[in-house]
């Protein structure tokens, strides 16, 4: 449990160190369509990580082996990330890489997200 969340710590402190990074992850969660070449490997390097993370610890939930304090923050964080368009279209063409049962579970999340707000609040246009 410990080591998942010090993984998912690392990958967050990885963006806040690289505004670079910021930048294309801001870019690929609202447009993952538009982004390109070095652009779109390192977004999707970037989803892989956050989504194997998730796995792990969605696996290791239902096994019982996850904390329901720990859980609480990834319970409510993911979905929230799941809710952005750019998310949702990287995960529908990577989904055959995951578990079959986690690949449901991101379809569910995404099947009845609210409107994006990890962030801020949902825009009237978004």
């Amino acid at each position: 449990m410990r080591s998942v969340s010090e993984s998912y710590t690392r990958w967050i402190q990885q963006l806040s160190a690289h505004p670079e990074l910021r930048e294309l992850y801001y870019r690929g969660i609202h447009d993952f369509n538009s982004l390109e070449g070095a652009d779109l490997i390192g977004f999707s390097v970037l989803m892989l990580e956050a989504f194997r993370l998730n796995e792990e610890i969605y696996h290791q939930r239902s096994e019982g082996q996850f904390g329901p304090r720990l859980w609480r923050g990834f319970e409510v964080s993911f979905p929230e990330l799941n809710a952005y368009p750019g998310v949702r279209a990287w995960s529908r063409t990577r989904s055959h890489w995951f578990s079959e049962e986690y690949a449901k579970h991101i379809d569910q999340l995404q099947q009845t997200a609210e409107p994006p707000r990890l962030y801020r609040e949902a825009m009237k246009d978004e």
